[in-house]
């Protein structure tokens, strides 16, 4: 991918909600954890990250994410290195026949986002480079506000999160209703007893890698195979 074809895509959002369908898609545990974690490690700044999701099958009513890959916590406007991000993920799930890059994350730097949080351009061009590969891909835009004042409550986990569909070239909130978001969570209890776990005793949020950081160091990896790992058991033990 060329900086120049990112950079020339152009498209419009819409707060207009899409009729709603319930649990189109299924945000995995991983997948959610690691996106409040990284919003969290840096809240002062606009994070964002690529949604990787399993291939959809032939008679598939819902498309499961499966993990999440931070990619920026400073210039996240910086085409090139975004695109460098977007080639080695891409090439990551090449590597697997069940994985493909499924949307795109963004948790702007604005706390009061009402009634809720705005893709800026920035990141509906980069969801439209990944639709453009994969029409089933989706837009999260994650509220600061609703963070801070939901992850500790198992019937509000989903609040912080705002799904956006392409709808006819451009990015519309699939519904801004509890009941009717366009997605589910998996195992909401253990997302609240791993965020209670990891996050506000242990701080295991200060450790997420994202691209940024593996640009500074290339030791650090951005997959974050010790976090995954330390997830995926906590998963399958309960």
């Amino acid at each position: 991918m060329a900086s120049a074809t990112v950079a020339s895509v152009s498209s419009a959002s819409s707060s207009e909600p899409v009729s709603p369908t319930a649990g189109d898609y299924l945000l995995s545990v991983k997948s959610y954890l690691k996106i409040v974690m990284h919003a969290l490690r840096y809240p002062h700044a606009t994070v964002n990250g690529v949604l990787i999701a399993e291939k959809k099958g032939k008679t598939s009513k819902q498309i499961r994410i499966v993990d999440a890959i931070p990619l920026f916590h400073s210039g996240h406007g910086l085409a090139p290195m975004t695109e460098v991000a977007l080639t080695q993920i891409s090439e990551y799930c090449s590597k697997s026949s069940d994985l493909v890059i499924g949307g795109y994350y963004q948790v702007n730097d604005a706390f009061h986002e009402h009634p809720h949080p705005i893709p800026t351009v920035f990141a509906e061009r980069i969801a439209d480079k990944i639709f453009e590969a994969n029409p089933d891909a989706v837009l999260f835009m994650i509220s600061n506000f609703s963070l801070a004042t939901s992850i500790d409550d198992i019937t509000r986990l989903d609040s912080p999160f705002f799904m956006f569909q392409n709808i006819d070239g451009k990015w519309k909130l699939k519904s801004s209703s509890a009941s009717s978001k366009g997605f589910a969570l998996e195992a909401e209890s253990a997302i609240l007893e791993l965020t209670n776990e990891l996050v506000f005793k242990k701080s295991h949020h200060l450790n997420i890698i994202d691209f940024d950081s593996h640009l500074e160091n290339v030791k650090d990896d951005w997959r974050n195979p010790k976090l995954n790992e330390v997830i995926e058991q906590f998963v399958k033990s309960n």
